[in-house]
């Protein structure tokens, strides 16, 4: 059964995110917690982002818009900067307490950067099979 790539990440991103989102809610068990007061904001803005930017590096190239190299790099960029503005603005605005913030926010970026590496991975061996067919 062949499935919608766009609903098989939908169901990728969204399963993922609720075991950081379970993970997180162990971990305000322990002493850690006042790291992790608004992780949950942070998690749906990630979630937010990388599933837009998957949408646009998976679509694009497919419509011969851009080659799957350069839209990688828009995405990869975008993203980069999406994420330090977002961070800068926290931070000037004194929102959230600086290192606390930083650790989580630094952490929650790891963590989404390694699942949407491994997941465009996975993507692009599948449009190779798919155009070696």
């Amino acid at each position: 059964m062949i499935k919608n790539p766009f609903i098989k990440y939908l169901q990728k991103i969204t399963f993922f995110s609720i075991a950081v989102c379970f993970a997180v809610m162990l971990l305000w068990l322990t002493p850690i917690r006042e790291y992790l007061r608004s992780a949950p904001y942070y998690i749906g803005m990630y979630y937010i982002v990388t599933l837009a930017f998957w949408t646009f590096l998976y679509y694009v190239p497919k419509h011969n818009i851009l080659k799957f190299e350069q839209a990688y790099m828009i995405s990869r960029t975008a993203k980069l900067i999406i994420y330090a503005l977002i961070f800068a603005v926290v931070l000037l605005c004194g929102l959230e307490k600086n290192i606390k913030f930083a650790f989580a926010y630094l952490g929650l970026y790891l963590v989404y950067m390694i699942f949407d590496t491994i997941t465009t991975m996975q993507t692009i061996r599948e449009h190779k099979q798919e155009n070696n067919r």
